[in-house]
């Protein structure tokens, strides 16, 4: 039997179309008797499932208005137009609490990562979700007052309509049931909006990460204001001609500008079965600025360009970084900032995400810590859980999936007779069951 959903219908122009997502109904559409919309059982897999696609929105108009602004200027025309398309999905933490899966002990269910679930005394979070390098977006784990805003935007089919993610269920050795993944079509876009609060308190950009889907793999971009070590100078000079005469700017430029030598850190986690990262690389810290009117015109009068495949800067010894760090409360990149450790491209990414949806215990099976690394296909940031089904005190809870997805036909269970290889495919390496 083909799988039925329940969904809102309006009559518009003489065609059916589905309603629009959270909130009230549109003013053009037919609402019962008690200001409920009538709705009525359609079968998802027929003709009528490209009605289903419509747009989702998981806060406000206000709100997403706001958190839109801080969308940068990018050197790309592709990405402007993912930036800008009104289908956009955007999220925060708020909207998309960091949930994880736990199938195999006492409480199954999709629980909060900020619950500690494990009765060990030496495990401070029970779950692998809040630990290096799972914790948060890479090279942010030590910077403080950085703030990540999120989007994804789906692919459209032949016709136009928003291709869906497709859900199964998930059994991993050890599981007392199965759980759930899910995967996205080729093509769908994630990314995420790193900022830093300023001494203002406003919140400044300050890099741009996304991810494609293609066949088996994600392509990975990055676009930051400075790229390069030149860059950032070349910009300094154009905004204060008068440089020379600021010590801090002269300092700033004499370190951008002049070969030195960048010490030698390495960055890795501690698991002792499988490590997932472990990179060394130079460190290169920018000295203070305490003209915040400069750091500020610096991020956001500055057009984002692509840094994949770009060094920040070499070392006259061959040693390399790809970002720079800093000390300094605000500056164009936040404090204690280690993104300097990590490549910009597939396979580097791809070492941390490829962990998503695999249970702790493959990284370390002798601690007492549960559950699975939170997401699947090689997102962290989503994923289609209730947020009232979210267990918050560490007990048992039925999982059940967002309304908005599935009224709005963008979360279908698999069916590999209509979500064929060719758009729904697994990872390099990875196993759908």
């Amino acid at each position: 039997m083909q799988p039925v959903m329940m969904v809102a219908l309006l009559l518009c122009n003489g065609q059916v179309s589905a309603d629009s997502a959270a909130g009230a109904p549109p003013a053009n559409q037919v609402a019962s008797s008690d200001g409920r919309t009538s709705a009525t059982q359609i079968n998802a897999a027929g003709p009528l499932r490209r009605l289903l696609s419509r747009r989702v929105r998981l806060m406000s108009e206000d709100r997403e208005a706001k958190l839109r602004k801080r969308f940068p200027n990018v050197a790309d025309a592709e990405t402007a137009k993912v930036l800008a398309d009104p289908d956009l999905i955007v999220y925060t933490d708020d909207e998309m609490p960091k949930v994880y899966q736990f199938w195999d002990g006492m409480f199954p269910g999709v629980h909060d990562v900020h619950y500690n679930i494990s009765a060990h005394r030496g495990e401070r979070f029970g779950n692998g979700n809040r630990e290096f390098p799972w914790s948060a977006p890479a090279g942010t784990h030590r910077s403080p007052n950085v703030e990540t805003l999120r989007f994804m935007l789906l692919p459209v089919d032949s016709q136009g309509n928003r291709r869906p993610i497709v859900w199964f269920k998930k059994r991993h050795w050890g599981d007392r049931q199965p759980g759930y993944g899910w995967t996205y079509p080729v093509g769908t876009v994630f990314g995420e909006v790193l900022a830093q609060l300023g001494p203002d308190g406003k919140a400044y950009t300050f890099e741009l990460r996304t991810r494609r889907r293609s066949h088996g793999h994600w392509e990975v971009d990055v676009f930051r204001p400075f790229p390069t070590a030149a860059s950032l100078s070349s910009r300094v000079k154009s905004l204060r001609p008068n440089w020379q005469e600021q010590p801090e700017l002269l300092r700033l430029v004499k370190h951008l500008d002049e070969p030195h030598a960048l010490p030698l850190q390495t960055l890795a986690d501690n698991q002792p079965e499988e490590q997932v990262f472990n990179e060394t690389m130079g460190v290169d810290v920018l000295p203070a600025v305490s003209d915040h009117r400069l750091i500020g015109e610096l991020l956001t009068s500055t057009v984002f360009r692509s840094a994949r495949n770009d060094t920040w800067r070499t070392g006259p010894r061959g040693e390399l970084t790809f970002a720079p760090t800093t000390k300094a409360s605000f500056h164009v990149v936040p404090a204690n900032y280690d993104a300097g450790f990590v490549a910009i491209d597939n396979q580097s990414c791809m070492r941390c995400h490829n962990s998503c949806n695999r249970p702790v215990d493959d990284f370390n099976s002798s601690r007492q810590w549960y559950g699975r690394i939170r997401g699947s296909d090689g997102i962290f940031s989503f994923h289609p859980f209730a947020p009232e089904s979210v267990s918050y005190n560490g007990f048992r809870g039925s999982a059940r999936f967002r309304y908005e997805f599935e009224q709005a036909g963008l979360f279908e269970p698999f069916d590999p007779k209509r979500h064929p290889n060719s758009v729904y495919n697994e990872l390099e390496g990875e196993r759908r069951y």
